[in-house]
């Protein structure tokens, strides 16, 4: 069986930075409003929740994009990215309630960074299918 030496296109690794950069924004300065004076969580942090574990997703599928050499399978991890980022654009507002007010943070920055962060892994994702399907 013949080894294959793993190299690193710029993909690989924009797309691995942008699911980091997803992952820690969602945990850190994407996050959604904190705990009510009651302790009890409003739905936004649920979304916040869910969001996460799907940032996790993606950080784990673009890791194993950056290391995995075969090029049909860097097309099949990149295909993957496209629905669970899209997933992801519709959990916060859309299939699960964040705050009705704009100004609350879930509105003002959870939503709009999830959104971008989104778009982003779509775009590169489908430039990287574009790119190893060139290299067949």
């Amino acid at each position: 069986m013949k080894t294959q030496k793993i190299k690193f296109g710029i993909s690989d690794i924009i797309l691995l930075l942008l699911s980091i950069i997803f992952l820690v924004g969602i945990l850190t300065f994407f996050k959604t409003c904190g705990p009510k004076n009651d302790g009890s969580w409003m739905t936004c942090h649920w979304a916040g929740n869910t969001v996460t574990g799907l940032a996790v997703i993606l950080t784990v599928i673009s890791f194993l994009h950056l290391i995995i050499p075969d090029s049909k399978i860097k097309i099949g991890l990149s295909v993957s990215i496209i629905p669970i980022s899209i997933l992801a654009i519709f959990i916060p507002g859309t299939l699960i309630n964040i705050c009705m007010t704009n100004i609350m943070r879930c509105n003002a920055i959870m939503r709009p960074s999830v959104t971008i962060m989104s778009v982003l892994m779509i775009i590169f994702s489908i430039f990287d299918i574009i790119r190893y399907s060139r290299k067949q």
